[in-house]
């Protein structure tokens, strides 16, 4: 199909609540051809995410509130569409590709293959062509293709930048809109990604505030200022480039240090790095190398796996993570300013043009002004070491500019050692002649071995050549020889028998051979469904107390042995019914079995299965929102609940735009079922229904044994 012409004439939108304009666009009138590109720019909350979502249908529809003017998408009326109860039509939003802006979590799906393949799902590409097409589309979007089998919570902020326009790109849409599509990007990256927009065939709407990469001849450019068109764009300068730095002699004794460390579950390390007195370190490092982990543990955030993490006593540690609303939450940013340090933030809010935003809500907020607020509420408590994750992200020159003027202002910083990790060139100027001394580490050539650490394994405990057969072991118990042998259970199945057991559990007598011919076969099932044994033995250690003191509890209470350990046998059976039934689960598998064989409607049980798999993220975002404030308030923060409540409910419209933007339109739509893996049954089902079969006429025939022999 022809890609889509955009005409945009006194727009303005209003969001519900609001009592003023945030885009307003009278007197401004774009043309667009069809394969035609237009370039937004302007300063941070100027209102360019708000027109990219303008054009993508999604105000007034997804996002309440009101959108007046003209503005036509492909021949379709969308302030029109808007107001009627079937919205925007199918036949335009299927040839939409989206890219949302900022390092918060965007995905429908947790896995990013399943994430990707979501979209041509709801376009219905034959089953055969997805993974292909997913791997062909990951490397014009710059992603690695190892990780398109891995969950996009473990991403860094660039791999989720560069996932998210992978998401956009892979259906080919006829009109493609992408928010800061190079954000957090290295410069290779984004090169990769900027030359696939820059080729693409379809409409093009790109915000960015370098538009270096991805302008042409060809492109129309918009500079919006509050909301307004401000004036027509000129080309871009380029960026500066970084200036070579050594570590000079100007620097003091290390304040913080890591020495070979890594974190639990994360692809960092062995690292080691020292944060140094009076210095601002920068580090810099691919999309994904770890620089944020890094920060984590040199903040103390993340807990050492190995290694060690030295720090002077009673330091003063202050964190701006990539993310500001895992700092902010839903309170404005006065809120995290303590008393006596409200004058002084005051001043550093002037200075980066966010004074009048300190009592603003954040989630009204662009993210560019977020992360300004989060840095006036980190630097106002003047901290000993101060880390600021990709401080720079979202913000424009003249801001860039007032942010570095700030970080070189000794007296006001008040401030021994800054560790900064960022892409971005234009904080090269750090290194001018008054501020502190710059030293520059690249991350992990400098750091030290960039190794894939063993996550939970036994071969991390052992000496080299016991951790080599461990590693074997490991091989050789993991659920992929079962997998290659009977295949994968079907979700309905696990969930069925799940169920089953537990009620088996109950009714069957409290003995040990009754209770183990329950838990045995749920366990094997467990193994095969993905569950890895190493998992099974620390949950089995993690109940030991707890089986210890039913069977004590019975035998006090004068139960005999056997009755006193069938009990601890059925809180196991109790534990391994669970291994089935709420292990980690694939989403769409489960919308397939779901949709397939039970005849579920697409888009809602789709909508729900991506609800479920957003518990995860938010469970971690949580933890993380936790030990960053902790760095400034100890003991109990009263409001973290209140924040964590917030979070839960901006992440439905999230959600909401997520599934929008691939194809999945609610509540009324009707699509066939999901094929990216079609849900059958087959031996993985035949085996476990068989070893079900065999736990319950073990208990029947032990139940009948015991009354035979007891009359």
């Amino acid at each position: 199909m022809p890609p889509l012409s955009i005409e945009i004439a006194d727009l303005t939108w209003r969001p519900a609540g609001s009592d003023r304009l945030t885009l307003d666009l009278r007197g401004v009138s774009v043309s667009v051809p069809a394969g035609g590109v237009l370039l937004i720019s302007g300063a941070s909350g100027a209102g360019k995410s708000t027109l990219l979502r303008a054009i993508a249908g999604l105000l007034g529809t997804v996002l309440p509130g009101e959108l007046q003017g003209r503005l036509v998408v492909g021949g379709v009326d969308l302030i029109a569409a808007a107001t009627t109860e079937s919205g925007i039509p199918r036949e335009l939003s299927a040839r939409l590709g989206y890219v949302a802006a900022g390092p918060a979590p965007t995905y429908a799906l947790p896995l990013l293959l399943d994430d990707a393949a979501l979209p041509l799902e709801s376009r219905q590409v034959p089953t055969e062509e997805m993974r292909s097409r997913i791997e062909r589309f990951a490397r014009d979007a710059a992603v690695d293709v190892a990780l398109i089998d891995r969950s996009l919570s473990t991403f860094s902020g660039g791999e989720r930048a560069a996932a998210a326009a992978l998401v956009a790109l892979v259906a080919s849409p006829d009109l493609l809109i992408a928010d800061e599509p190079l954000g957090g990007l290295d410069a290779r990256s984004a090169e990769r990604l900027a030359l696939t927009l820059r080729e693409s065939g379809a409409t093009r709407v790109i915000a960015a505030h370098d538009l270096s990469l991805l302008d042409s001849a060809t492109a129309q450019q918009l500079r919006l200022d509050g909301g307004r068109v401000s004036v027509t764009a000129t080309s871009p300068t380029a960026a500066p480039v970084w200036e070579e730095i050594r570590s000079g002699d100007g620097g003091g004794a290390p304040i913080v240090q890591l020495l070979r460390a890594t974190a639990a579950g994360r692809a960092v390390g062995p690292s080691s790095l020292a944060v140094m007195r009076s210095t601002t370190t920068l580090l810099t490092g691919d999309t994904g190398s770890g620089k944020s982990t890094l920060l984590h543990l040199v903040a103390g955030t993340l807990p050492l796996d190995t290694g060690e993490r030295l720090a002077q006593p009673d330091l003063r540690i202050r964190f701006a993570p990539q993310d500001s609303g895992l700092l902010l939450g839903a309170r404005p940013a006065r809120a995290h300013i303590a008393p006596s340090d409200a004058a002084r933030a005051e001043e550093i809010a002037q200075r980066l043009d966010v004074a009048h935003l300190l009592d603003a809500p954040p989630g009204r907020l662009s993210d560019g002004e977020r992360r300004r607020l989060a840095i006036v509420a980190t630097i106002a408590a003047a901290p000993d070491v101060l880390i600021l994750d990709e401080p720079s992200g979202g913000l424009d020159d003249a801001r860039v500019a007032a942010l570095c003027d700030l970080l070189s202002d000794r007296e006001l910083l008040g401030t021994s050692a800054l560790l900064i990790a960022t892409h971005d060139p234009r904080l090269s100027a750090l290194s001018r002649p008054d501020a502190r001394p710059l030293r520059r580490v690249r991350h992990p050539e400098e750091t030290g071995t960039s190794i894939e650490p063993v996550a939970n394994g036994l071969a991390a405990l052992l000496p080299a050549p016991a951790a080599r057969v461990a590693e074997s072991a490991e091989r050789l118990l993991s659920p992929e020889l079962g997998r290659r042998l009977i295949g994968t259970a079907n979700p309905l199945t696990r969930l069925g028998l799940a169920l089953f057991w537990f009620a088996l559990s109950i009714a069957s007598p409290t003995t040990p051979v009754a209770q183990a011919a329950i838990a045995l076969p749920v366990l094997v099932v467990a193994w095969i469904s993905g569950v890895q044994i190493l998992a099974t033995l620390k949950l089995a250690i993690a109940l030991t107390p707890a089986l210890a003191g039913i069977v004590l509890a019975n035998l006090f209470g004068g139960a005999s042995v056997e009755e006193a350990v069938g009990a601890g046998m059925r809180l196991l059976a109790f534990a391994a019914g669970s291994l089935v039934l709420l292990r980690p689960f694939e989403p769409l598998r489960m919308a397939d079995a779901f949709i397939e064989k039970l005849r579920a409607p697409f888009a809602p049980t789709m909508a729900l299965l991506a609800t479920a798999a957003r518990i995860p993220t938010l469970r971690d975002e949580a933890r993380e929102r936790r030990t960053i404030r902790r760095l400034a308030r100890r003991g109990v923060d009263p409001l973290l609940l209140a924040d964590m409540f917030d979070s839960v409910i901006r992440a439905v419209p999230q959600l909401a735009i997520a599934l929008e933007v691939r194809g999945v339109r609610l509540p009324t739509r009707q699509r066939p079922p999901t094929r990216r893996r079609p849900s059958r049954f087959g031996r993985a089902d035949l085996l476990i229904v068989s070893l079900s079969a065999g736990g319950l006429l073990v208990s029947v025939v032990r139940a009948v044994a015991e009354v035979i022999l007891g009359s």
